[in-house]
């Protein structure tokens, strides 16, 4: 089974890099990330292309042509997303590094 993770930015470089780093910590890495910005004037840009150059798993980037606001964010996100699990992350998250794996055995094991 193939794990996305779905994240929504919008100025969020004061945090986005200690998310990003837990991701990395997974004991299951996800396959991909896809991150879809609404239109950020902060660094945050820089920060995921740095991150992109070195992720030891897929990082899709979006920039918005306008600004969705966070719904309808989310949504393109989502809808940019090939796995059959898709996770969904906010910018200023920090996850356990059992995250992922703990929720793909649930769902693996209670269909």
């Amino acid at each position: 089974m193939q794990v996305s993770i779905a994240m929504a930015t919008y100025n969020g470089a004061k945090y986005l890099q200690e998310q990003l780093d837990s991701f990395t910590r997974q004991t299951r890495q996800p396959d991909e990330l896809v991150v879809c910005d609404d239109g950020s004037n902060d660094e945050t840009m820089v920060i995921l292309e740095h991150f992109t150059a070195a992720a030891p798993f897929q990082v899709k980037i979006h920039r918005n042509a306008t600004n969705l606001g966070c719904t309808r964010n989310f949504e393109k996100a989502i809808s940019l997303c090939a796995g059959d699990y898709v996770f969904l992350s906010d910018q200023d998250d920090g996850w356990h590094s059992a995250k992922i794996s703990t929720m793909v055995t649930g769902f693996e094991s209670s269909p």
